[in-house]
């Protein structure tokens, strides 16, 4: 399912919601941002923080040419080509949701993501957490109830 980043009107934005024929900012994270991305996408899985928003499959070339591809390994993690969950970042009167797919569009197809997403990554409390909650709630009061 593609969406342009940042697109939407209100205070709720998607990122890295990417699809083959769409073009994307292509660029290098740096790895301190994508350290806590991992953080922020394995403690939303582990919540069961937004699991319900579909399956996401990467159809970028090559991946979407049903061809075998090598796994991605970083730190001797697997990063998925699929995924079942989506991330929620609070920031500033500002909530990015992203697929957790976006850590494989980062290594794999050099996906850049806009500076602000990145550096409400590296600002974001732990999901969960009181601090966490509030920001969301600031934004969004009546979410689909995922916590």
């Amino acid at each position: 399912m593609y969406v342009a980043d940042l697109t939407q009107h209100g205070p709720i934005k998607s990122v890295g919601y990417l699809a083959q024929g769409h073009d994307y900012s292509r660029g290098e994270v740096p790895e301190q941002v994508f350290d806590r991305l991992i953080t922020l996408v394995k403690a939303h899985i582990k919540l069961h923080i937004l699991h319900y928003m579909g399956y996401h499959s990467c159809d970028l070339e090559p991946c979407g040419s049903n061809q075998p591809q090598p796994e991605l390994l970083y730190h001797g993690q697997v990063i998925p080509r699929t995924c079942r969950s989506d991330l929620v970042v609070p920031d500033k009167g500002v909530i990015y949701m992203a697929p957790s797919l976006i850590m494989h569009y980062i290594r794999r197809h050099h996906y850049l993501p806009p500076v602000c997403f990145l550096e409400a990554v590296i600002n974001c409390p732990e999901p969960g957490s009181q601090e966490y909650l509030a920001l969301v709630e600031k934004v969004w009061p009546s979410p689909v109830p995922f916590w």
